[in-house]
């Protein structure tokens, strides 16, 4: 005897919930207005929330939110204003939630609350993760106080701290009253035996000390970004490697001391056993550094190159072919490649998932054939600000079969690429998920062709092709859900269109196009049911009424650009945002 819906065991609901996808929790909002056991059932499997200085603004409390998820895991408070941001850790330190929650994010603001971490910490022994990146004063203390009232973190972000202090402040106070220091690392490691990942990028006093630290007293360390610290030297990420057997991830750039033969690897038997990742941005590296890496046969499955200049072809091939299960690879900005460079590499790349080319002047299509042709597991390209599309006639010949691995293309940039050669790019990837050709000022007229070849795009991204007036003109449902058509030439019949296929859309940014009209922009809203976003700064032809209008027709909108911001008063934003929806100017 076959059930009906409501007669389903929650255990079956919570795997058919679970089970939508990735992002699975964006459509728990249209699944609450349901019915009341589908409400009650996704409130309790939600488990990460990002709360909003709006919360605060209509409700002066997040209690209610606390109160209805009380199962949440992560927390991020990194969009509140910092006054915002103490009273809503002080609510969660006292609420239920604070027995659960494993992750925090406290980035972007102007200090880390001492004082709200302290009383969580007393009602919180289960927080791994803490981020602070972005905080204008980062300082020993900080440090001091996360590892004394969160000993059990396992990982912590304070990178790229802003660090605004005055003349006077910097005279009269002692630097760790200002920065972190190596003081601060010191202290932190010794409190922090658990710690499995750590960034603490472009903090610029830290040394080699620091990473010494970390290496001894972290003993179960497996990743650690020190991006931008220019004092930390190849002696420092030498110690670590041969001292902290679980790293498996290390990213630096602008060490020092990383030319001639030198060697990451002080026991070629011992150092680096468990590394598989390592990722280099703007250093200047040798082919005697990345034989040596080769060399070392570590188990490596991704390599960056980031922005890196020193080494060759030769040094790069000796690398790649040590290394032929490699999944991930990045040499953005390398000026020496050509197409003729990764035919000879691809041979090595059989087990690639994911690759970025971008800014790599001398690539053309010959090499996104290749890497189509050669790599068949391979999911992400990116080949941003290159030749793509400059000598079109090479180039499908050899490749022997579509490669239904691909889910995203992100090709932005590329001034030759056009109509003709996205078409043969796209056709040969069906399962196509992510397409970006942003400043791609060829492309005029394909994307109707390209979205039926691919009819599994979700993100499109078609910024600044101002050639581009619709995304098709016939009636077959498209599952677009991010559509970013800024500064493009859409007019309304293109905007119509949207309206007609795109019944999934979530998200639109249609700033700056200066074709579209009122009639159009309402028409789309009306249709779009579950549309939650949409920016229309600089749309010149619309309606200054049109914000209310839009709003009050579509109740899952959540933000909203306006024209101009100047067309509603603060009264009216409060107003529509007491209907959920945030009018605000980015």
């Amino acid at each position: 005897m076959s059930l009906s819906c409501e007669e389903l065991p929650e255990e079956i609901w919570e795997l058919i919930l679970n089970g939508l996808g990735d992002d699975h929790h964006s459509e728990f909002e249209s699944l609450s207005l349901v019915s009341k056991r589908l409400l009650s059932l996704t409130d309790r499997l939600r488990l990460r929330f990002t709360v909003v200085d709006q919360a605060y603004l209509i409700h002066g409390t997040i209690s209610r939110f606390l109160y209805r998820f009380k199962h949440l895991k992560t927390l991020d408070l990194s969009r509140l204003k910092h006054g915002n941001l103490e009273t809503a850790l002080h609510e969660i330190a006292r609420s239920s939630v604070a027995l659960n929650l494993e992750a925090l994010d406290i980035s972007n603001h102007e200090s880390v609350p001492i004082e709200s971490l302290k009383e969580l910490g007393f009602s919180n022994r289960k927080l791994k993760v803490l981020k602070c990146a972005n905080v204008t004063k980062l300082r020993d203390d900080d440090l001091i106080a996360i590892s004394k009232f969160h000993p059990d973190l396992e990982e912590l972000d304070v990178s790229y701290p802003r660090h605004k202090f005055t003349i006077p402040e910097f005279r009269s106070c002692n630097i760790s009253e200002l920065m972190i220091t190596d003081a601060g690392i010191e202290v932190l490691s010794s409190g922090l035996k658990n710690l499995i990942k750590i960034n603490i990028s472009m903090n610029h006093l830290l040394t080699d000390n620091s990473v010494f630290y970390l290496s001894s007293n972290c003993l179960r360390l497996q990743e650690i970004a020190l991006i931008d610290c220019t004092l930390i030297t190849m002696k420092g990420v030498s110690f670590m490697l041969h001292n902290s057997l679980n790293l498996r991830t290390i990213s630096m750039c602008f060490i020092s001391n990383f030319h001639g033969t030198s060697s990451l690897f002080m026991n070629p038997v011992t150092s680096g056993r468990s590394l598989s990742s390592l990722h280099f941005k703007d250093s200047d590296i040798t082919d005697a550094f990345l034989n040596s890496i080769a060399k070392a046969h570590i188990p490596l499955k991704s390599i960056s190159l980031s922005s890196c200049k020193g080494y060759t072809i030769d040094g790069i091939s000796s690398l790649l072919y040590a290394y032929q299960s490699l999944e991930f690879l990045d040499i953005t900005r390398n000026n020496s490649l050509c197409d003729k460079s990764i035919m000879a590499l691809s041979q090595y790349l059989h087990d690639l998932v994911s690759v970025k080319l971008n800014f790599c002047r001398k690539l053309t299509s010959t090499t996104m054939f290749t890497l189509i042709n050669s790599c068949s597991f391979l999911e992400h390209i990116e080949m941003k600000h290159t030749d793509l599309g400059k000598e079109e006639d090479a180039i499908m010949d050899f490749v022997k079969h579509p490669n239904s691995s691909i889910k995203s293309l992100n090709l932005a940039g590329n001034a030759y690429l056009g109509d003709e050669c996205l078409v043969k790019i796209t056709s040969l990837c069906p399962n196509l998920s992510l397409l970006d050709v942003s400043s791609c000022s060829g492309i005029t007229g394909a994307l109707g062709e390209i979205l039926r070849r691919c009819p599994e795009i979700r993100h499109l991204s078609i910024q600044d092709c101002g050639g581009v007036k619709n995304i098709g003109l016939n009636k077959e449902p498209l599952k677009l859900k991010k559509l970013y058509m800024a500064r493009s030439g859409v007019n309304d019949e293109g905007l119509l269109e949207i309206g007609v296929r795109c019944n999934e859309l979530v998200r639109i940014d249609l700033s700056g196009c200066l074709h579209v009209t009122t009639s159009a922009v309402k028409y789309l809203v009306r249709k779009c049911e579950k549309l939650k976003e949409v920016d229309l700064m600089g749309c010149v032809n619309l309606h200054v009424f049109i914000v209310d209008s839009m709003v009050y027709a579509r109740p899952s909108l959540r933000k909203l650009v306006p024209p101009s911001y100047g067309v509603t008063s603060e009264s009216q934003r409060q107003l529509l945002l007491r209907h959920g929806c945030h009018v605000c100017d980015k």
